[in-house]
């Protein structure tokens, strides 16, 4: 955890968090807690009524809200943010833990996977993305330091403005290195593009 901690710490603001800020009606699941207190994605205050912000993670910009904000975070995929009605092709077990534009990360809390889907289908079609909370917050940190490394010259500079390919291959190679093939790394980061 403490290298995942000065990992993140080069994408924001980190602020050990305890279970106490958790807002949900249910106990905050362990791993969570766990990765609240020694990680403690915090990010800047903008408004002191509003608290942190959260971190983004560079190149690929999946947002982690700090804990604070993580259950009014489930609104528009829990409930809906509007009206508050339970939006019912939701399963009770799933927990958005980061997203990326809209499309969330999920914890299974019956299981510990980290599942992924992509909003606006007119239903949740997630799939298993990630082992587990630590599993996918190290390849998301392996992936953002290749990406912040690059600095300046993470995109490229033609008419798709991407990521440059040498980029990508090297956040390929770090995300490999956690996952275990550079397969698993492939899908990883075809999902997060």
């Amino acid at each position: 955890m403490d290298d995942l901690r000065a990992t993140f710490a080069r994408f924001g603001p980190l602020q050990p968090q305890s279970a106490d800020a958790w807002q949900g009606p249910f106990p905050l699941p362990d791993v969570l807690a766990g990765f609240y207190a020694h990680v403690g994605p915090f990010g800047e205050v903008f408004n002191p009524a509003k608290g942190p912000c959260g971190i983004t993670i560079p190149g690929l910009e999946v947002w982690i809200p700090p804990l604070q904000r993580l259950w009014a975070y489930q609104a528009g995929y829990r409930w809906n943010g509007n009206d508050g009605e339970p939006i019912s092709d939701w399963p009770a077990q799933w927990l958005v833990i980061a997203d990326r534009g809209a499309d969330p990360l999920i914890l299974d809390i019956d299981d510990g996977r980290v599942l992924f889907a992509r909003h606006g289908a007119g239903h949740w079609d997630a799939g298993g993305f990630a082992a587990d909370v630590p599993t996918l917050m190290a390849a998301l940190a392996a992936a953002g330091s290749v990406y912040l490394d690059a600095d300046e010259d993470l995109y490229s500079d033609d008419d798709d403005g991407g990521i440059r390919p040498v980029h990508r291959e090297a956040a390929l190679r770090a995300v490999a290195v956690v996952l275990g093939s550079t397969d698993e790394a492939e899908l990883f980061l075809d999902a997060m593009q």
